[in-house]
């Protein structure tokens, strides 16, 4: 494809965009940062920077959640990406391709040019590009042949679109990129493609954020399961994706959140909760809607209107389940009883808990990862006299070292260089009123452990760089699947932090262990309905529901959710059956989680058999870096794959969290 230059004699190309007679700034704009900003030479041939296997690991790990949740979405673009002569890149929001999908005819030849797995688009490095330029613009957009910067790049076509969090921030960018042919609506439609597929996985993040809020779905010319709205039970919009933005003319997230939704949609509080849908006129800043509207209530209130459907024709006898349905419950508590689901067990936590909400009780929830910890913990904020203040969550394993104490306590206008000008909020302080939860707080750094008790103690906290101590109203709740009492006893856990957060405990079994596992099948079902927006059922073979039961569920609940996803979107009829289901459900001896247990050397005789020097550094490793993969590779020098080798080899078990 030749070039095009600019009529203004520059050497800026005239857009793919502009050709099409759609907007075109954001491809003179990038040529503009390129030059000026970049300080890139203009036509220049540009050097791709390709991570190694451990970069890439560390930096997909933050996004692997999502890629695991989506990967019914992701697997529907692949296929068309793949009969297409495309490949699919995903990006984390520096640029770094996470993931690739390159096995169309083209994939080859495109992978030798850069277009793969581990290479940085980011546009300061690489100049104006699909998934760099998306990045910083913040919007789809397709950069074809010469629009982009750099030379040696110009041979590609690509369309990109960025990745939203629930909170509306830019968490990465979906790719298709193909060799420049010319072919105008080809391109344009795999912008529309990777358009759509995005804002599907925006609606798939923002449903579980939101899944304890009443969510409209508002379904107008262009969006139709994407546009969505969540409000809570006083009525304030708190959230909305940018589908429902786009759809409502909404340039900024504050012309539609905060608003109240009966003053925003000009409806009444009845006609919004009938139980069909309805075409609703309104106008809201200035411009008048005419959309289709359906309400989707919060999972704790579900099961009060929704009758529940049989997964297969066999019938269930009465006994399996507890007497005492959760539907009997008071509303005020239903959220704990809601994900206390129907096993006897977790039932007569939720009566504990009941007793304990809103007495000022510290609440320690131990369990093993993918058991709901943080469910249980959103159900206790839900059924407290906070459920309208904010739930504020925070990973203490998932946030390095170096940032976690600015995450959580904040810093003061100037105390880093690099920093938020204006300072910023910590976790802690963006939790007040409401309810912050800790989850792993067995990783938390032992000199942050000091800083956190004495928050509990005195009620207030003093962020990074100022003397003003700022006074706190909060529940604190945290979570951990370690056995932290075994850290106290090896002083790697405050003990007097450990008694201020276990006043109250609350036990989550494994998956294997529960007594409901048809319930929570038939619910997660449920839940996929509403996300793939099928009209009907999501049925089960009897078959497959045995090989459900059988399973010992070493991922919990969370592996049982992307099963049932994956077999879900695999399935040709209306029905999951044996052959939809991935192959470790069918042959279960595929894998083998257990818990961590100390290597002891083995008595022989009258001696003791000594672990071998490498043996004995990789167990000082794990023990330095509290049996966490990620960190004791890196502190070793290898990669995740390399430590998990060489766990296998020396017989140390694995701990499912860090496999």
């Amino acid at each position: 494809m030749r070039d095009i230059n600019g009529s203004d004699g520059t050497n800026a190309p005239i857009s793919f965009a502009k050709k099409l007679g759609n907007d075109s700034s954001y491809i003179e704009s990038s040529w503009q940062r390129c030059k000026d900003k970049y300080k890139i030479a203009p036509q220049c041939a540009i050097e791709l920077y390709a991570l190694t296997e451990k970069e890439i690991e560390e930096k997909r790990e933050p996004l692997d959640p999502l890629l695991s949740d989506s990967h019914g979405i992701i697997e529907r673009i692949r296929r068309v990406a793949q009969q297409s002569g495309y490949s699919v890149l995903i990006g984390n929001a520096e640029g770094v391709t996470v993931k690739a999908f390159t096995d169309s005819d083209h994939g080859a030849a495109l992978h030798s040019k850069g277009i793969r797995q581990g290479t940085l688009w980011q546009e300061a490095i690489v100049g104006t590009n699909g998934m760099g330029t998306c990045l910083e613009e913040k919007q789809p957009i397709t950069v074809d042949a010469s629009e982009h910067y750099g030379k040696n790049l110009q041979c590609f076509s690509c369309s990109a679109a960025p990745l939203i969090g629930a909170d509306g921030a830019v968490i990465g960018a979906l790719d298709m990129s193909t060799f420049a042919s010319g072919n105008r609506l080809g391109q344009a439609l795999a912008l529309n493609f990777v358009t759509e597929t995005a804002n599907e996985i925006e609606a798939l993040i923002f449903r579980d954020a939101y899944s304890n809020q009443h969510i409209i779905n508002l379904a107008g010319p262009v969006h139709t399961n994407t546009a969505l709205v969540a409000f809570n039970d006083s009525g304030t919009i708190v959230a909305a994706t940018t589908p429902a933005l786009m759809e409502l003319n909404c340039r900024h997230r504050y012309d539609l959140v905060g608003k109240n939704v009966e003053d925003a949609f000009q409806i009444s509080w009845s006609e919004l909760f009938q139980s069909s849908p309805l075409n609703h006129r309104f106008q809201l800043n200035g411009t008048n809607f005419h959309l289709h509207m359906a309400l989707h209530l919060p999972q704790a209130k579900r099961l009060q209107i929704t009758p529940r459907r049989p997964l297969t024709a066999k019938p269930k006898s009465p006994a399996t389940f507890p007497a005492q349905s959760i539907a009997t419950q008071s509303d005020e508590h239903q959220p704990l009883f809601e994900a206390a689901g129907e096993d006897h067990a977790l039932i007569q936590q939720a009566k504990r808990c009941i007793r304990i909400v809103d007495r000022g009780v510290m609440t320690l929830i131990q369990g093993e990862t993918g058991t709901g910890k943080e469910v249980w913990a959103k159900a206790l904020h839900d059924s407290s006299a906070r459920k309208d203040n904010p739930f504020i969550a925070v990973n203490c394993a998932a946030i390095p070292e170096t940032l976690i104490e600015s995450e959580l306590f904040g810093y003061g206008a100037g105390t880093f260089t690099g920093g938020l000008k204006s300072g910023k909020k910590g976790k802690i302080e963006a939790s007040n009123g409401g309810t912050l939860f800790l989850d792993e707080i067995g990783d938390m750094p032992a000199e942050l452990q000091a800083r956190l008790l004495r928050v509990l103690a005195e009620k207030e906290i003093i962020p990074l760089g100022e003397v003003e101590p700022v006074p706190l109203d909060i529940n604190v709740i945290c979570a951990t699947h370690r056995n932290l009492e075994h850290y106290v006893s090896q002083g790697d856990f405050r003990e007097d932090l450990y008694y201020r957060i276990s006043v109250f405990k609350v036990a989550l079994p494994a998956l294997r262990e529960r007594q409901d596992k048809s319930h929570l099948t038939r619910k997660v079902l449920d839940q996929l309905r509403l996300e793939l927006a099928e009209s009907d059922t999501i049925g089960l073979s009897a078959e497959a529901e045995q090989a459900l039961l059988n399973y010992s569920w070493p991922g919990n609940i969370r592996q049982l959710k992307n099963v049932l996803h994956c077999a879900a979107c695999m399935r040709e009829g209306q029905e999951i059956d044996l052959t939809d289901l991935p192959e470790e459900v069918l042959n279960p001896s595929l894998e083998n989680f257990t818990t961590v247990t100390l290597p002891v050397p083995q008595n022989s005789r009258n001696g003791v058999t000594s672990p071998s020097p490498q043996k004995q550094q990789l167990i000082a490793a794990l023990e330095n870096n509290r049996w966490n993969v990620t960190r004791a590779a890196k502190a070793l020098g290898v990669s995740r794959s390399t430590l998990h080798r060489k766990i296998k080899t020396h017989g140390l078990l694995l701990d499912p969290q860090e496999s």
